[in-house]
């Protein structure tokens, strides 16, 4: 297999925001380069626009997906790349200028990593900054990584204490990832996780400090999709409770404990301070984090706030 990259953009009804991602990966310096989109039956006149686009470019490759989420037009993708390396973006997101050659040349100095990654912003739609990633997740690190791509130990561990890697960032070697079996498809969510799980407990990975992309924060239905997201993480840590090994096991209480706070959340939402609260102390109990307190905290203050008495019910 060639050395190159094959860049790999599903996409269903995203016709907005997948030009602006197409035109990021072009603006990219490292060669040779392939660029792979699945239109997973879009409705929005995705198909031809991508079907014109490569007349004249010829990068792009079209692929038509079945319809069936990102995770299988993804693994269509991986069977199709021409190249050593793939590099995953979603059609809602985008790439700083020179996001590839640096991490590609990592890779080719260590070409034993499986894959590698960097943090990233999130950005609501209106441009406004959320934050990155690493930021959010700082108290996973003892110091934040530096830019430059260094080598992250105990990396199976690390990541399964806490999904610290953005899809949209990640650079992995095809072979890795064919022999992987891709992404998983009987997942709910969480099937990226997974997949970096597996990668990672098959060899070494890589990360950079660097902010290199930005995250589309989209409204949607958040109850719905983080209702999936629990039962694919509760199915994904259920894989690991054999594992003796201390650090994976100490790993397992931080995934429980994020678990039950993403629970916690959900239940906020539906309006059920209680049983948000008692989610929170489990969580609290699993890794005791400041956060998670104050969210207890709020929790709690909901609970006891008093309802308000009808104007009648004033009277003296």
């Amino acid at each position: 297999m060639p050395t190159g990259c094959s860049v790999v953009i599903p996409t269903k009804d995203c016709l907005v925001y997948l030009q602006q991602a197409i035109q990021s990966v072009m603006e990219q310096s490292f060669e040779p380069l392939e660029l792979i989109v699945v239109d997973d039956g879009s409705t929005d006149g995705t198909l031809p626009y991508l079907e014109n686009l490569a007349r004249s470019n010829d990068k792009l490759v079209v692929l038509s997906g079945p319809g069936k989420g990102p995770a299988l037009a993804r693994n269509m993708a991986i069977e199709q790349a021409r190249y050593s390396h793939i590099a995953f973006l979603d059609a809602d997101d985008i790439w700083y200028p020179n996001k590839l050659g640096p991490q590609l040349a990592w890779h080719q100095a260590y070409s034993d990593a499986v894959f590698s990654f960097t943090d990233y912003r999130h950005l609501d739609p209106h441009g406004v900054d959320m934050g990155t990633c690493f930021e959010f997740w700082r108290n996973q690190f003892q110091q934040l990584p530096p830019r430059a791509f260094e080598m992250f130990p105990e990396a199976l561990s690390r990541l399964l204490a806490a999904n610290i890697v953005g899809t949209s960032t990640v650079v992995a070697k095809t072979k890795a990832l064919r022999n992987a079996n891709g992404f998983a498809t009987d997942l709910p969510s969480a099937e990226d996780w997974d997949l970096w799980l597996r990668l990672a407990a098959s060899g070494p990975v890589g990360i950079s400090g660097t902010v290199a992309m930005d995250y589309l924060v989209r409204p949607g239905s958040e109850t719905k999709k983080r209702a999936a997201r629990i039962q694919a993480m509760q199915t994904i840590c259920a894989r690991y409770e054999q594992e003796r090994a201390p650090a994976v096991q100490n790993a397992l209480k931080k995934a429980r404990a994020n678990i039950w706070v993403a629970q916690a959340e959900m239940q906020r939402e539906e309006g059920h301070p209680a049983a948000a609260l008692r989610a929170h102390l489990r969580a609290a109990m699993l890794d005791p984090q400041r956060k998670t307190f104050v969210a207890m905290l709020a929790d709690a203050k909901n609970v006891v706030r008093p309802k308000p008495l009808d104007v009648r019910e004033r009277q003296p």
